[in-house]
């Protein structure tokens, strides 16, 4: 899994050059139409020229976990075990395609990417396994992902669908029935920051 930056970067190719959005957050906008990903927040875990992959965030999944660990722990040594002690919380539908289980978190020694502000993701069924053992502070699981197809993304932000902020933790660990608000709220402290005179006082507020 590739290392998410902590800010957008630029991908320069030959005459090329794009604004990847690779470790970025994409809140819904006010005025987004698919109502696939109203009020959503979404992760862009990957971001090049044939497209981009990301996860929503706050659409959490009643799910019962015993199908998960028993996947996870799938032949493992039981009495070296407990998995009836451990806490699986925070199901999330990151998106209508398959694909791995994702885990997004902020325990470092786990991390296989992630970025400056402390948000990890893993992948790999050891690391998975590990983390659902070691239950860091801040954990959430991800099934499913959403994918854009070549130019998509960068249309529909274009369009005013997306509005693109920071991967930060007082967002991405935020509670999934209060993201969207949060995350709305931080866009337009740096919307705000850029106005002489009141960008000390934004961006301190963005932090609290």
């Amino acid at each position: 899994m590739n290392r998410l930056p902590s800010d957008q970067s630029r991908e320069n190719q030959g005459n090329s050059d794009k604004v990847l959005l690779t470790g970025s957050l994409m809140a819904a906008s006010p005025w987004a139409r698919d109502p696939n990903f109203r009020n959503s927040v979404c992760l862009i875990v990957e971001h090049g020229e044939q497209g981009a992959v990301g996860v929503v965030l706050n659409r959490p999944m009643e799910l019962d976990p015993k199908p998960l660990l028993s996947f996870l722990f799938e032949g493992q040594e039981q009495e070296l075990v407990d998995t009836a002690g451990i806490p699986m919380a925070h199901f999330n539908f990151g998106g209508p395609n398959n694909g791995p289980i994702l885990a997004i978190h902020n325990e470092s020694a786990l991390a296989e990417g992630g970025n400056n502000h402390g948000v990890y993701l893993s992948a790999q069924l050891p690391t998975l396994r590990q983390l659902a053992q070691n239950s860091p502070e801040h954990l959430r699981w991800f099934i499913g992902h959403a994918v854009w197809t070549k130019s998509q993304l960068e249309q529909q932000i274009v369009d005013h669908h997306w509005l693109v902020v920071p991967a930060v933790p007082e967002i991405v660990f935020e509670k999934e029935e209060t993201m969207w608000e949060r995350a709305i709220e931080f866009y337009g402290d740096l919307v705000l920051s850029e106005f002489p005179g009141v960008g000390k006082h934004t961006q301190r507020a963005a932090c609290n």
